[in-house]
């Protein structure tokens, strides 16, 4: 048996007109992390899954440069990263995740960019997951973010400038007994040179020297900062210390003590920061919204744990949504047939092209217009509204077109959360996904294709599958039909509402039918739960029961996220914090389970579960942080794998997967960060060996 890579769905194209050339409606970013200024005052950007780097203007007005391709070789990347300029050489530091290395870029005064050497990938080193950089006193510090160690700890490496190793450090030596790492990301330093780790897996910020000895903030004894949200990154800037995350959708303000001082709220996933030349401006990674954001802050303002928005000057990176596009896309449902072989809706691709045109026009206006200077909560507002406006105009100019496919019933279904849509494919070709949805409100996440036992009142078409969409922010799930009439998914009813009475969901994520009941059975993630529904004759959503409860032992979840079940009744959760796979019976009882935490793409270790899917007698599961679909037989047994971290389109790798689904052993796995879905084909009849890309 085997899982192999076949294809994918999704535009990847980036291309830019001859340089230089101005920003406006020439860049569209996918996921942007990293960020810094060179020594002439430019700004570096890692466009991450374009596995390139741009470089503006100070103003950033024009693009300058660009540098890079998808690949192992000395010019190319595979997922660029942190950026960090040397402070007194024309280098660029980078670090290449996906190819495990180090790049240092040489630049001169024209901008004239060349590869100077890449290291951490030689034996004697073999990073696992370079993540954030800093350099102090001709050393630098990498957190390498999936280094297994003893326990499966990380580990921060230390290089000479030029790439020489030197040292690791394995543990922070302070307190009672040592800190452990575990998927550090970001690095900073301040100005003692002291250094500063986002220790992601344990939410925690911590302090220590260039060997690894912990260093005490004042305000409680401790070498860290800890009761964060998260820690995604931290930058220590006119000492403070910045924490993107850990709060939710804010940046958390510390003075250089670790007492909190204040929030800067209205982001949306913020990561790396970095100061600019104006003191009071800020460069900002958003890399959910495909965006590089100037703010305005006054941080020494900051104080008394006040709640401030910074103010937004520029913003980078053009709106998602041309065709066969998507943004942050997160589930699948439905399926194609083979018989298929062209799309429906590319049959006027001159009127296409004008009106993708006239979008861009519109969408350069609507900015123009916009108050420079705006809050940053009004800037997410006043964006999110705009694309919203649009995909209204687009899809009434779609109903006008009579743009619809010549067969609903086979059709592939795909969630464009950021979008606000949902598109469709008929054939899973590159460039195939077609909107076709009226728009949806923010949040839309998972999907389910469902089929009533009977014609319900006010039915279009009984033969043409309805689609099930949660929303993770609300907790309503909707029930939508497709009108041939219009070529558009319309409402039919809805229900849930968010909180934590068995009637409301709380952040649902998966969602399956049950073939035995035609019950929805919906992954209630935020309330730790399982809750099934079930829509009567008269198309009135009704629920059954819930199950479950926060807690690790047997019949019990932390953060169930997706659900399979089998025609003989059974339900396979993935218990995602909890690490394994909980099996129920048709009586919603507990009766097995299976998997542990652990490193591991050949075995039934997992870290951190996200999606499962029951498809030709198999269970095929998405384990996120091993970057693996795995492929169970029903008692458990592990059957077989695919893996591979990175963002080269045409090896199937993955960054962040989320819900997949299969389909006659198709498997489509969709990543919210490299938007785009992979598809592969499991093959009963063949073995395949481990594929480590």
């Amino acid at each position: 048996m085997s899982i192999e890579f076949q294809s994918y769905i999704g535009s990847v194209a980036a291309r830019l007109p001859e340089l230089p050339c101005p920003v406006e409606g020439h860049i569209s970013l996918n996921t942007p992390v990293g960020s810094c200024l060179d020594s002439l005052g430019n700004v570096w950007l890692a466009d991450t899954a374009h596995n390139r780097i741009l470089v503006f203007d100070s103003d950033l007005d024009k693009v300058l440069a660009e540098f890079g391709s998808t690949g192992d070789g000395s010019q190319q990347f595979n997922m660029p990263f942190r950026l960090l300029a040397h402070p007194n050489k024309n280098w660029v530091y980078v670090s290449d995740i996906g190819n495990r290395r180090i790049h240092i870029l040489q630049y001169d005064d024209k901008l004239s960019i060349q590869s100077f050497c890449c290291f951490g990938d030689e034996p004697t080193v073999e990073l696992k997951g370079p993540n954030g950089i800093a350099l102090y006193q001709g050393e630098l510090c990498v957190a390498d973010e999936f280094f297994e160690g003893e326990g499966g700890a990380s580990r921060l490496a230390i290089f000479s400038e030029t790439g020489q190793y030197l040292r690791s450090i394995h543990e922070i030596a302070g307190g009672y007994e040592p800190i452990h790492l575990l998927w550090p990301q970001g690095l900073s330093m301040d100005a003692e040179g002291r250094l500063y780790v986002a220790n992601t897996g344990f939410d925690t910020v911590v302090r220590c020297d260039w060997h690894g000895k912990g260093i005490p903030f004042s305000s409680n004894g401790k070498c860290y900062i800890d009761g964060l949200e998260q820690a995604r990154d931290v930058s220590v800037i006119q000492n403070r210390i910045l924490i993107p995350g850990a709060e939710p959708n804010a940046i958390s303000v510390y003075d250089i003590e670790g007492v909190q001082q204040g929030t800067l709220d209205g982001f949306v996933a913020p990561i790396q920061i970095t100061q600019m030349r104006d003191k009071s401006r800020l460069l900002i990674t958003e890399p959910v919204l495909a965006s590089l954001q100037v703010h305005h802050i006054s941080l020494p303002s900051i104080t008394d744990q006040s709640v401030s928005e910074s103010t937004v000057i520029k913003t980078i990176g053009d709106d998602r949504g041309s065709p066969g596009q998507f943004h942050f896309v997160t589930a699948v449902a439905g399926g194609i047939t083979p018989k298929s072989q062209q799309h429906h809706r590319q049959r006027f691709p001159v009127i296409e092209s004008w009106l993708s045109h006239q979008f861009s026009l519109q969408d350069k206006w609507f900015k123009a217009m916009q108050p420079v200077g705006m809050p940053s909560w009004l800037s997410l507002v006043v964006t999110a509204q705009s694309e919203w406006v649009q995909r209204w105009q687009q899809t009434w100019l779609r109903v006008i077109l009579n743009e619809r496919f010549e067969d609903p019933k086979a059709l592939l279904w795909m969630v464009d959360a950021g979008n606000y849509q949902l598109q469709a494919s008929d054939n899973g070709n590159e460039n195939s996904a077609s909107p076709a949805s009226l728009p949806m409100l923010p949040g839309s996440l998972g999907i389910a294709s469902y089929t009533p036992n009977s014609a319900l009142p006010d039915q279009i078409d009984h033969d043409i599958p309805m689609i099930v969409v949660g929303n993770y922010l609300s907790g309503t799930i909707s029930l939508l039909q497709y009108d041939s009439q219009i070529g558009e998914l319309v409402p039919y009813t809805y229900f849930g509402g968010l909180g934590a009475e068995p009637w409301q969901l709380n952040k649902p994520q998966g969602i399956t039918i049950d073939p035995t009941s035609n019950d929805i059975l919906i992954a209630d993630s935020g309330n730790h739960r399982i809750s099934r529904w079930h829509i009567n004759e008269e198309g009135v959503a009704g629920l059954v029961e819930v199950f479950g409860k926060l807690g690790d032992a047997h019949g019990e979840f932390h953060t169930p996220t997706d659900i399979a079940a089998t025609r003989d009744g059974r339900f396979y959760i993935t218990d995602q914090y909890n690490n394994r796979i909980e099996v129920y019976g048709d009586d919603n009882q507990w009766k097995w389970s299976f998997g542990q935490e652990g490193y591991g793409i050949n075995d039934d270790n997992f870290l951190l579960p996200t999606s499962i899917d029951y498809d030709s007698e198999h269970l095929f599961i998405s384990d996120l942080v091993n970057r693996s679909i795995k492929v169970f037989d029903l008692q458990g047994c592990f059957v077989d794998s695919f893996s591979g971290f990175g963002a080269d389109p045409e090896k199937g790798q993955l960054w962040m997967p989320y819900l997949l689904h299969v389909n006659n052993s198709k498997v489509y796995l969709p990543d919210c960060a490299l938007n785009r879905i992979n598809v592969y084909q499991f093959n009963k009849n063949k073995k395949l060996a481990e594929v480590s890309l």
